[in-house]
């Protein structure tokens, strides 16, 4: 029987290169007839990729000082049979302990109902059994039908959540119900002044009274709702004189305010296009041991793995098994263009705008101006930002206005 025709038992190694111009050494490769199966770029300076135990040397001296190569993985025959010889009994064991937790895992071990008011545990736990789902019957493969029902049997019920954890199924439910009281409302005297310099865009006092108006230049530490309040006694016996009364000032000052952010991007990234030739396959995985039915069999010189898991677990044994699908690429690379950058950038913006502002707050517009430099790309973006600069102030009230407040 010769290696040759099974792949699988042929000596293969799994290896890190290390250098500046990784597509150089693919190439290389290719010229050399040098078969590189899962290459993988970690970033423009590191990959992954298998190899022939035979061709490392060969590779190496391609490579010569320019880069760095390490093997953290070997397989094939002689490393398969020493793994069994000195493991079998523990891959036996391994083996008939991840069936029986497989097994088990198809089976419900826990309910979990939680959110109830109004309604019992057990009026809803009577709901699930109906439906099917109780402790120890086999996991459903959806859910919607015992939702139905829950809403169907209890009209209090407004929400359900159902979901596994492992062999925990956990039910939430929300019910209908009174709102919550709100909190008490604070009366402490305050003014809303700013808190930066900029130019007033929309004032929304909700209590108190607007001290600017759009169009306005404020700086910082000016008023712009105040909480005071000027009246006169209804009390004739106190004459005409006019009084203050304070509140607690709320509402928006909204001011355009300048901003400049600064976004990097890499001018160039490896880049993989498929030809369309593909290599389908299933795969398992126990421990360290894989086993690949599309592997052994293709001969693509670069190409991209595709996994799609359908059983994954982790205890008693690490254990998967899914589809895969191996497809053969060219390798590259993919610079970045004058509309991609645009794209790029704008996506950046859209995002801090989604991560830094407030509600009410918005980007008014924006200028980008770019620079480059051998590997990066820097944006540089001037923007004009309705901002909420409005924050609170403890108004300190004058005496006689005080010994008002307590004769009234």
């Amino acid at each position: 029987m010769k290696l040759k025709k099974y792949g699988f038992l042929r000596h293969h190694r799994k290896i890190k290169i290390e250098g500046t111009d990784l597509p150089k050494i693919v190439n290389k490769c290719i010229d050399n007839k040098i078969i590189l199966k899962d290459l993988k770029y970690r970033d423009q300076i590191e990959a992954t990729v298998g190899i022939k135990g035979e061709d490392l040397d060969r590779l190496r001296k391609l490579a010569g000082h320019s880069y760095r190569m390490t093997c953290f993985d070997e397989s094939g025959l002689v490393p398969l049979t020493k793994t069994i010889k000195h493991n079998i009994i523990s891959i036996i064991g391994a083996f008939l302990l991840g069936a029986l937790i497989f097994y088990q895992g198809l089976f419900v071990a826990e309910i979990r109902v939680d959110g109830y008011a109004t309604l019992t545990e057990t009026e809803i736990r009577q709901t699930l059994k109906e439906a099917g789902l109780y402790e120890g019957c086999r996991k459903p493969e959806t859910y919607n039908d015992i939702k139905t029902d829950l809403y169907e049997n209890h009209d209090a019920i407004t929400w359900v959540s159902i979901y596994e954890d492992g062999r925990l199924i956990k039910v939430s439910i929300a019910e209908a119900g009174k709102a919550e009281a709100a909190d008490p409302e604070d009366k402490t005297p305050v003014d809303i002044v700013a808190a930066r310099s900029g130019m007033i865009e929309k004032i929304l006092p909700l209590q108190g009274n607007a001290a600017v108006q759009k169009g306005d230049y404020v700086n910082e530490g000016d008023l712009l709702i105040s909480g005071a309040y000027e009246y006169q006694s209804t009390d004739y016996s106190r004459g005409d004189e006019v009084f203050t009364m304070y509140s607690h000032a709320k509402g928006q000052a909204l001011a355009r305010i300048p901003r400049q952010v600064c976004f990097y991007m890499q001018k160039a990234q490896p880049a993989e296009k498929l030809t369309g030739k593909l290599m389908p396959g299933v795969y398992i995985r126990i421990g360290d041991i894989e086993v690949d039915t599309a592997g052994p069999f293709y001969r693509y010189k670069c190409s991209v793995r595709n996994e799609k898991p359908l059983i994954k677990f982790v205890k008693p044994v690490p254990c998967e098994f899914g589809f895969v699908t191996i497809a053969e690429a060219e390798q590259g690379k993919k610079y970045i263009g004058k509309i991609e950058k645009q794209r790029i950038t704008e996506a950046a913006i859209r995002q801090y705008e989604r991560d830094r502002l407030k509600e009410g707050e918005e980007i008014l517009s924006y200028e980008i101006d770019y620079s480059e430099t051998e590997n990066l790309i820097k944006a540089v973006v001037f923007m004009e930002v309705l901002e909420d600069i409005g924050k609170e102030k403890e108004i300190k009230a004058k005496k006689e206005e005080k010994e008002e407040e307590k004769l009234q």
